[in-house]
């Protein structure tokens, strides 16, 4: 079948309005609270989830908190170290590139992160369930058959498509957004000067009973 460049637009556009923008807000609060609390972000993904995975990260670390700021959201990609992936890859599984740097870095409370178009990414599905048995939180975005994914992680971000190409594409623009709204709570509780977890989830109770 052609593509059709107006067809390609339109169905992003769709899956694009259907993005459950709550979840990302609920999510920014959690991202603000690692922040707050000095616990550490971690995102995965293969191939353009690798890309976006790594495009989350920079921002996260970038652009959450002023230039000035002597604390920063500390994000780490599991998907930048070559030495590390092709080692875990060669020596063990495919399987366990990720899972294998969380059992060295990962702590009780960090966040991950993991990004995959199907929802059933090995390697992905590895990590994140390893995090939840391990007391971190989870966070998952795939597309509309990520059942698996979706299953397993405490907030899952389905983007309303089941074409890989779309889903890479809304998967950016989510992250985008989740990185603004992050920035907003980092900013606001560095400007209350009280660097306080308790003052984050004041903030996300007032927005949850407002929406």
């Amino acid at each position: 079948m052609l593509t059709r460049p107006e067809q390609y637009i339109d169905e992003v556009v769709v899956a694009l309005l259907e993005l459950d923008t709550h979840l990302l807000e609920r999510v920014s609060w959690q991202l603000a609270e690692a922040y707050l609390d000095g616990r550490t972000v971690f995102v995965c993904g293969n191939g353009g989830s690798a890309s976006t995975a790594s495009h989350l990260a920079t921002d996260l670390t970038k652009l959450t908190t002023p230039p000035e700021a002597e604390r920063r959201l500390k994000c780490m990609a599991l998907t930048e170290s070559a030495s590390t992936i092709t080692a875990v890859g060669n020596d063990l599984s495919y399987e366990d590139i990720f899972v294998e740097q969380l059992r060295t870095w990962m702590s009780p409370g960090d966040i991950v992160i993991g990004i995959s178009t199907s929802g059933s990414s090995p390697n992905v599905i590895k990590a994140i369930e390893y995090a939840n048995q391990n007391g971190a939180l989870t966070v998952g975005m795939t597309g509309s058959k990520g059942a698996e994914l979706r299953r397993l992680a405490r907030e899952t971000l389905v983007i309303a498509s089941d074409s890989v190409q779309r889903i890479e594409d809304l998967s950016l623009i989510a992250t985008h957004l989740l990185v603004l709204l992050t920035k907003d709570n980092c900013f606001a509780a560095l400007a209350s000067g009280a660097l306080k977890v308790e003052a984050v989830a004041e903030r996300q109770r007032r927005a949850s009973e407002a929406a």
